[in-house]
């Protein structure tokens, strides 16, 4: 019985440490899972934390980019505007004759040489202006009377252009007409003697008096130039004749010339690209290609002194027809090669 009762118990002490160790084991299971749980939540709160300072990196460079991205679109933003600007809005000009004098201010398209008209009228000199057809010649004096703010007068010359035009007349009933001219001596205005070489000879040999002393004789009496009287003639020539593009010019008389003070006025090829333009707003693609074409043609006549000219105005006008839905061609057709010699076409390049 004892040998039975010590072989039970070692049964039950080898069940016991049995279930010792099935213990042992599964507590160390249960250990190791929770260490590995405890390291992987430490682990995924590492990963968490290193995405969150990702993350928000990342926000700071999104939020970086997009100021940039803005800061650039606003400033190409502000560049277009101010180059379109800059082509529909022309600059003020200001012209100061004399150290004490007041500015002389005036806005618009004006020429290059602009400024030089001002400051030769506010000096007191009658002026003559010379340069191609087309070039804004009879603009400027227009322009000079609104920056010193008087009233224009216009008149163009051509060789049967009688007296009465300038000096006035009598009627049939005693009455006596006037003038434009008449009207800037007397009481102040400026005066555009449009087209001086082509007036008659006798005519402006007539002017002198009145261009030198300031003193004219008109068909009621003598009358003294008003200080505000200020007189601006045009010419295609420097008063030497006709040339192979003004034919039907003519010699102007050296006292005539000795009247005035000359400022020449050349093609200004940016105040022809700037008008041409504002003229075609929805096709400045077109008009800057006809721009180009009469640019090329005209230094080829010059260049082969060709009897043929290409004018600023002839730009304008093909930009006029261009806005109103006139194909490339046919602004060029009708107004920058109209009538040329199959010769001087051949000449061009035509």
């Amino acid at each position: 019985v004892a040998g039975e009762r010590v072989a039970e118990a070692e049964v039950i002490v080898r069940s016991a440490e049995g279930a010792a160790e099935e213990v042992a084991a599964r507590t160390a299971e249960k250990v190791a899972e929770s260490a590995s749980a405890e390291t992987l939540k430490r682990a995924l709160a590492a990963v968490e934390e290193e995405l969150g300072d990702a993350w928000e990196a990342l926000e700071e460079s999104r939020t970086e980019l997009a100021r940039t991205v803005g800061e650039f679109a606003r400033g190409e933003a502000a560049r277009a505007v101010a180059e379109a600007a800059a082509e529909a809005v022309p600059p003020v000009v200001e012209v100061r004759v004399g150290a004490a004098a007041e500015a002389v201010r005036v806005g618009g398209h004006t020429h290059a040489v602009f400024p030089d008209l001002v400051l030769a009228l506010g000096a007191g000199c009658h002026v003559l202006l010379v340069g191609p057809a087309g070039t804004g010649k009879s603009m400027m004096a227009q322009q000079a009377a609104e920056a010193f703010g008087q009233e224009f007068h216009a008149l163009s010359l051509g060789p049967t252009t009688p007296m009465s035009k300038i000096f006035g007349y009598y009627d049939a009933h005693g009455n006596y007409h006037g003038t434009p001219f008449r009207r800037a001596f007397e009481h102040g205005g400026l005066m555009l003697l449009d087209e001086l070489d082509s007036g008659h000879p006798g005519l402006l040999a007539e002017l002198n008096q009145a261009l030198s002393i300031r003193s004219c004789a008109f068909a009621d009496g003598m009358v003294r130039a008003h200080p505000d009287f200020r007189l601006v003639a045009t010419a295609n020539t420097y008063g030497t004749g006709g040339d192979r593009r003004y034919v039907g010019r003519q010699a102007l008389d050296a006292a005539t010339l000795d009247r005035f003070a000359v400022v020449d006025v050349p093609v200004d090829e940016e105040l022809e690209e700037r008008v041409a333009l504002a003229h075609a707003p929805d096709r400045t693609d077109d008009a800057r290609g006809v721009l180009a074409e009469v640019r090329r043609l005209r230094a080829a006549a010059e260049e082969k002194r060709l009897p043929v000219m290409f004018s600023p105005r002839a730009c304008i006008d093909a930009a006029r027809l261009l806005q109103a839905g006139a194909s490339v061609e046919q602004a060029m057709r009708w107004r920058v090669v109209r009538g040329m010699s199959a010769a001087h076409r051949s000449a061009l390049g035509l």
